[in-house]
């Protein structure tokens, strides 16, 4: 079976250290399992929609999958690449918990 494309989506900010720790734990997952990786600085108005901008000011960092909420705050390498190989066997997103 062919893997589905995949976007993740990285609400982060430039001064935030776990959005940091968070982009690293992602960028090692791609290494293994290929996925577009957009990191949108919630402070850059022409970077992120002021909808998400708003909602997670106080929540960074977040990912979405396919413009679907995954996770917030610690993004763990393991439990990432297992909804990223459930996503590409099923197609549905499953909130990392």
């Amino acid at each position: 079976m062919a893997s589905r494309l995949k976007t993740l989506t990285l609400f982060s900010s430039s001064t935030c250290s776990l959005c940091t720790t968070a982009k690293e734990s992602i960028l090692k997952v791609q290494k293994q399992q290929p996925f577009r990786l957009v990191v949108l600085d919630i402070h850059q108005d022409q970077e992120c929609p002021k909808e998400f901008a708003d909602k997670y000011v106080f929540d960074i960092p977040v990912v979405h999958l396919n413009d679907q909420f995954l996770t917030q705050h610690r993004v763990q390498e393991d439990k990432l690449s297992e909804a990223l190989k459930k996503f590409d066997a099923t197609g549905v997103v499953e909130k990392i918990k």
